[in-house]
């Protein structure tokens, strides 16, 4: 009985990584980071041409599989950006923004799902010069404009974590009348004023507050949402790096563009991780 547990580690965990190797994200993060290693190793580690011309292929070919996952995500980018905009803004009965709609957070999300899908809708149309079928002249000119459009989507991104993450501080420093409304903070209240009297002699008395499971429940979610948006303000700053060194905004080498587009890959990865395995 003893060795069953050990015996079943290692399933477990081959198990757990062949759950992630079958989800089109974990393949898609593993292909990052393998393509942003590569174009470290080909600028720092490469010794010889024949090595840089190996790190080289590498990161060309993991970029290519890469572009056939994400080829018809435009449709779902600009469908999250739709559904956005039509559940919170989009004016009459039946599309009425309920009263604790956060319409900053509302406009942020549509406009960053928006700059995104036009990147992938641009970059999809150069893919057979990417795969070399074709060879246009125009090509080269979409793909610079699409990865503009995927910066503008990344810093939008950027902004919005930060902004989620401030009202989360904000929400979290304040009483629980201003942060969960009048009937949370009059049950808060009522748990939070539980005591407990020991006597001693008839003299002594000491009152121990009781703090409610739910206060507890709500510090937990809320550290676990913090980390989640520290993690993605992260992993969208390293990977602003990207289309900014190709369009010339950021002057940085391909070194650290490539250690920068590892840690999204690592962290990204993680997420996914995560999901697969709960």
């Amino acid at each position: 009985m003893c060795n069953v547990a050990p015996r079943q580690a290692p399933l477990n965990m081959i198990n757990s990584l062949a759950r992630y190797a079958n989800d089109a994200a974990g393949i898609e993060k593993s292909l990052k980071f393998v393509q942003s290693f590569s174009q470290v190793a080909e600028n720092a580690v490469a010794s010889t041409p024949k090595e840089v011309l190996l790190w080289k292929t590498a990161k060309e070919q993991t970029n290519l599989a890469r572009r056939y996952f994400r080829l018809f995500k435009w449709i779902d980018s600009w469908t999250t950006a739709y559904n956005q905009y039509q559940t919170y803004l989009a004016p009459g009965p039946v599309a009425k923004p309920p009263p604790d709609v956060d319409n900053i957070k509302v406009v942020l999300t549509v406009v960053k799902f928006s700059l995104l899908g036009m990147y992938l809708f641009l970059e999809m149309f150069t893919l057979t010069d990417a795969m070399q079928i074709t060879k246009t002249s125009w090509a080269p000119t979409i793909q610079l404009e699409a990865l503009k459009f995927w910066f503008y989507s990344l810093a939008v991104s950027v902004v919005l974590g930060v902004y989620e993450l401030l009202v989360l501080e904000l929400a979290s420093s304040a009483p629980a009348g201003h942060a969960n409304g009048t009937n949370s903070s009059h049950v808060e209240e009522k748990a939070s004023q539980a005591t407990i009297t020991v006597k001693s002699g008839g003299k002594e008395s000491t009152t121990v507050v009781v703090q409610p499971k739910s206060t507890l429940v709500a510090r937990d979610l809320r550290a676990t949402k913090r980390q989640r948006l520290v993690k993605q303000i992260v992993a969208d700053a390293c990977d602003l790096l990207i289309p900014g060194a190709v369009v010339g905004w950021v002057p940085l080498g391909p070194v650290p563009v490539g250690v920068a587009g590892s840690i999204s890959a690592v962290l990204g990865g993680s997420d996914v991780w995560a999901r697969v395995n709960p």
